[in-house]
Parts: structure tokens; sequence; C-alpha cells
């Protein structure tokens, strides 16, 4: 362990003391809803087993006591990278609203000692209340190329793991610091432009065109029945949109004051419909769909218009996330684009953490290094049927 630093382990939120839950509190004011003891605790009812625990790793400074990092990880034996082994990894969401919960102390300038520190000791096992040293670490999400992915990185090399990097998702995105929304849509291409401008004035030509935003507890109840009513109609299957772990997450954002639940009614009818978050200066695309019969009518894209003005007129946000993936109509809203990784990171002091090093580091190297061997076989063959075919 990094002489200057000790690693503490608290089995909730609730067992925090007051330095750290002044550190807490400091993220969640700078961050917003996804550092919230909340937001970790519905992760980990909705996506993880149940035999997962939550586990808050703290680290801090020996010679003060100054807490410098909080980490929320989950202790685990049912990841799928070391069956049977036990592994600590990010409390994170599968669709990536916010990297991973590393929250550092502000004034820290060099994050690589403060997490190897902490590395380390789950390396070597802690003797304390949870004793037993780890088989791997996984951590994700981290941007590419980002501060911290990179300081994640290094510290785990320097911590003795042996690492995978893994492709983890894709995400459009914008930067909309001080934008308006008359700003921010004339930057838009001018075929977009059009194609909202028509679609709108023809819908307001029936009369019956409705918006209809629902941000409160009180009011989420009637929205999410027409968000169910819409996604039913739509093309997208009910697990996509109607999964029980997204409707309680709008539950819990309407009653944290995040939620954005956009309905878009004809003549009375729901036709489409958009699940937003918006926290700590961003605002998060979460789910879309509309009416199928209504297709042609572009209800969507006008939705999608709309939530773009509120989110940047009302709620002033500094970015907008469009979701995960890299469905092409994204690109006409948000103009940046990134993606995500996570590590895999392997014990080589214990037995499975070294068995599932070398099957997934190594023996992807050896798999590479066999198809590059019967390639050249192959060149090799076809060269000398070729001098012979030449004779």
């Amino acid at each position: 362990m990094n002489p200057s630093y000790r690693v503490r382990q608290f089995g909730g939120f609730a067992d925090l003391p007051p330095a750290y839950r002044a550190l807490l509190d400091g993220e969640i004011e700078r961050h917003g809803f996804f550092r919230e003891p909340d937001w970790f605790d519905y992760l980990m009812r909705n996506f993880f087993d149940d035999g997962d625990r939550l586990r808050l790793a703290g680290v801090e400074e020996i010679d003060t006591g100054r807490p410098v990092l909080l980490a929320p990880l989950r202790d685990t034996t049912s990841d799928y990278a070391v069956r049977k082994g036990r592994l600590i990894g990010s409390v994170s969401d599968p669709e990536n609203y916010a990297t991973a919960a590393l929250m550092f102390d502000q004034a820290v300038e060099e994050p690589v000692p403060i997490l190897e520190a902490m590395f380390r000791h789950f390396r070597s096992g802690d003797k304390g209340e949870h004793p037993g040293r780890i088989d791997a670490i996984r951590i994700w999400p981290v941007e590419r190329h980002s501060r911290l992915g990179d300081a994640v990185y290094r510290a785990l090399r320097g911590a003795g793991f042996l690492i995978q990097a893994y492709a983890n998702s894709f995400n459009y995105f914008e930067d909309t610091t001080g934008l308006s929304y008359a700003d921010y849509f004339a930057r838009r291409s001018a075929n977009l432009r059009y194609s909202v401008r028509r679609r709108q004035r023809a819908l307001e030509k029936t009369g019956g065109l409705e918006f209809a935003l629902a941000s409160e507890p009180a009011d989420v109840g009637n929205a999410a029945k027409e968000y169910a009513f819409v996604s039913h109609a739509s093309w997208k299957t009910p697990g996509t949109m109607l999964a029980m772990q997204t409707l309680r997450l709008m539950h819990l954002c309407a009653r944290k004051g995040c939620l954005r639940l956009g309905i878009l009614r004809l003549a009375g009818v729901p036709v489409a419909a958009q699940f937003w978050i918006v926290s700590g200066g961003a605002a998060h695309c979460i789910r879309l769909a509309y009416h199928e019969d209504y297709k042609k009518l572009a209800v969507g894209v006008v939705l999608t218009n709309f939530m773009i003005a509120h989110v940047l007129d009302q709620d002033r946000v500094r970015e907008i996330a469009f979701g995960v993936g890299r469905d092409e109509y994204k690109s006409g809203w948000m103009k940046d684009t990134r993606e995500y990784y996570g590590f895999i990171a392997f014990n080589p002091s214990t037995p499975l953490g070294l068995l599932y090093a070398f099957r997934h580091i190594q023996g992807r190297r050896a798999k590479r290094l066999i198809k590059w061997g019967l390639g050249l076989v192959r060149r090799r063959r076809a060269k000398e049927t070729e001098t012979v075919d030449a004779k």
C-alpha cells in the first residue's frame, strides 16, 4: 500500500464519517443525480445480482486523515469475466449516463497515486471487515483519451494488475454551454431546420397539436401511462421501453426533480414520448418512441425539437447527451461523439486472477498470433502454386 494513504471500506452511505459525507455532498452539488446514494441504490437493486454487495472504498491521507477519494463499488462473485472468482467493480449503468464514480477531493491534482493505493489494497487483501484478496477489478465506463481513463490505467498497472481494455459504448453529444435554443437551432443543417419547421407547421394546422412535460411526482403517473401507450404502439420492443427498471427510474427522477417526460399529442391521442434526465448541467435522452401509425408525420422529430428547446431555454444545460448507440439520425441533432471504454484488470497474485488473465489477455494474443501464422502459410502456398503454374 502507498505509504502516504490508507484505504477504508464502508458497507453503505449511512456509515460514512462526516468528512467523507462532505466530500460526497460536494460531488452531488457538482454532478447531480448520478452521484446521489439513491442512484447507486437503484443500480444495485435493478442491474446486479442479489448476492452483490455495495462497498464504499475511501482513501485518505495518513498524516491528516483527509479523505481524497470515495468510490462506490460492488463486491461480486458473478462477473462473467472471472467465473467463480471475486471481483470488485464500478457501480455503473449499462447505458453509461455517467462515467465511473471515482469521487476525488477537488484539491487533488494527481489522482494516480491515490487510485494506486486503492488498487493495491484490493490486490493484497483487506485484513479487516472484508478479508480476502480479489481476483479482478472492473472499472467502467471511462471516456477514451480522458484524464480519468489514463489515470485508472496507470494506477492499475502500478498496482501490478494485468489489464485488458475493452470498448464499452458510443455516444452522440454536444457542448451547449451558453447556447440558447435559437443559437443551437441555427447551427443545425439546412435540411434539418427545414424539416423541423415544415413538420411542426403541418401538425399545428391540424389544430390538435399539444405538448406536455411531466417533471413532478404528481404528474408522472398519467404521463407514464401515455408513455406506455406510445411504447406499445411503436416499433420498439416492450422490454426496451417498458422494462420495470425504466419505470422505476422515472419515478425516482420525479422525486429527485430531474425528470423530463415529454409527450406529444394529436387530437388528444399521445403519439410520441421521450424520457429525459436533467442533472448536473447535462440533459440525457434516455428513451424515445413514436406511434407507428403517425410515422409519416415525423412526430418524433417534432417532439425531439421541443425537448431540446426546453432543456436549453428552461434548464440552461451545458451539455446534451443523446443516449448510447450509433443511430444515424442522432448526428443531425448532435455534432460531437465520444467513445467509452472499460478496464478489466486481473490479479496475478491469485490462481484465478492469473488463469483468467491468460484466457482474456494472453489467449487473445495467442489467437492473433495463430491467425497471423495461418495467413502467412496460406500466402506462401499461394506463391508456391503460382511458381509451379509458371513453370
